[in-house]
């Protein structure tokens, strides 16, 4: 009886946490509830403004890499100004951009405002995680990660079903809304958060390291940007590689089933993250990545042996609980690890490091498709994922030497 009393207590994991962290829960959800005009850019740009699939793949390819230095930007003006200051800026700007595109028709116009609208957004990103991190100490920052997350996939979840609805049938309420929830994303910040970052980072700035040189000199945190780009590698393919091999095996039902898994990986975020980072709550951030990289070794591994869906079903539980303890974990390690005063910078190279590995895992996956075929694909995949865990596990044995905290 004891027992399962202690197992119900994770619905109490987020009790008792600062003001401001409720707070940015509730930005983080409103902000992704209306994110509708992100995931149907490809769909906008191709039936919407009748560019053929090159040029739109070219321009989705643009606005990706546009935020890159819109991150660093965020993380660099966060670190030397103001959290706070930071958040209200990028995501205002970012909203009137998305509100611009309601009264102009020139579509050259309209794109240009999209590229300005994810370069700014871009620089809205490391600057919540900041936030948080500014907000709790080491021994919280997993459940705060987690309620953020959590409400990062809930505003999904749900957004994603409006948008499609506005998109084919209220095309200019669609960007409304968008921009819409950005406004109330920024009321939100302006009158319930406090710059804690601002007020905390009174340091002696003379004879500070250079950003740069603290990344050559801090080569733990630099190894281990490194093998989060792997990670990001790895989980790529569920975007791209996944699809193919549904298509491929199921020919016409290939984007219903896709549809199907995708759901299943939102409902299993959404229930399972506070039960798992409960469980997990008392194991290092970097075992419990070791532990996300085997389940993405197993979800994804065991799809090139999949025939039927109730395989790729139960492949995509397995990878997802992975993201969730890595999605969980990765930031916190790197918060509780390096200079408070880079803090927003090093949010701002995480997320660089999970574009380019993205961008470098459907790349390269690409060619190695063409030349191997599809199926090929998984158990290259599995192996990558295994080596790259067992070197996240030898990693944390090597940091355990003189780190009394458990991060």
């Amino acid at each position: 009886m004891l027992k399962e009393m202690q197992m119900f207590n994770f619905i109490k994991l987020y009790k008792g946490l600062p003001k401001n962290v409720y707070i940015l829960f509730w930005i983080q959800l409103i902000n992704r509830l209306g994110d509708f005009v992100v995931p149907f850019l490809a769909m906008f740009l191709i039936n919407k403004l009748q560019f053929n699939s090159k040029t739109a793949s070219v321009l989705v390819t643009c606005i990706v890499l546009l935020q890159i230095p819109g991150s660093m930007l965020g993380g660099i003006i966060s670190d030397y100004w103001s959290r706070k200051g930071t958040y209200i800026l990028s995501q205002t700007l970012s909203g009137l951009c998305i509100l611009s595109c309601v009264v102009i028709n020139n579509k050259v116009w309209i794109v240009i405002l999209l590229f300005l609208s994810a370069f700014f957004s871009a620089s809205v990103k490391p600057t919540v995680n900041t936030m948080l991190y500014d907000f709790l100490p080491p021994n919280k920052r997993k459940t705060g990660q987690s309620l953020l997350y959590l409400g990062v996939n809930l505003g999904v979840s749900i957004g994603t079903l409006l948008a499609g609805f506005m998109f084919n049938h209220y095309l200019k309420l669609f960007f409304i809304c968008d921009a819409a929830t950005s406004f109330v994303a920024v009321g939100l910040v302006v009158f319930n958060i406090k710059d804690e970052g601002k007020r905390n980072l009174k340091v002696n700035t003379k004879n500070k390291p250079s950003f740069i040189r603290e990344l050559i000199t801090n080569y733990k945190i630099t190894f281990f940007l490194f093998l989060y780009l792997m990670y990001s590698f790895i989980y790529a393919q569920n975007s791209f590689s996944l699809p193919l091999m549904l298509n491929s095996l199921f020919d016409g039902k290939g984007p219903v089933f896709f549809g199907y898994l995708m759901s299943i990986n939102a409902v299993t975020v959404v229930s399972l993250t506070a039960l798992i980072t409960y469980l997990m709550r008392k194991k290092s951030s970097l075992i419990n990545i070791t532990f996300g990289g085997t389940l993405y070794a197993v979800g994804f591994g065991m799809i090139g042996i999949s025939k039927h869906f109730p395989l790729f079903i139960l492949s995509t539980i397995f990878w997802t609980i992975g993201e969730i303890l890595n999605s969980t974990n990765f930031g916190v390690y790197l918060a509780n690890n390096s200079n408070e005063e880079m803090r927003g910078r090093y949010s701002s190279l995480m997320f660089i490091c999970y574009s380019l590995g993205r961008a470098i895992g459907i790349l390269s996956m690409g060619g190695y498709i063409n030349k191997f075929g599809i199926t090929a694909v998984w158990p290259f995949i599995m192996l990558i994922a295994c080596c790259i865990s067992l070197t996240m596990f030898l990693f944390h044995i090597s940091s355990k030497k003189g780190n009394s905290l458990n991060l």
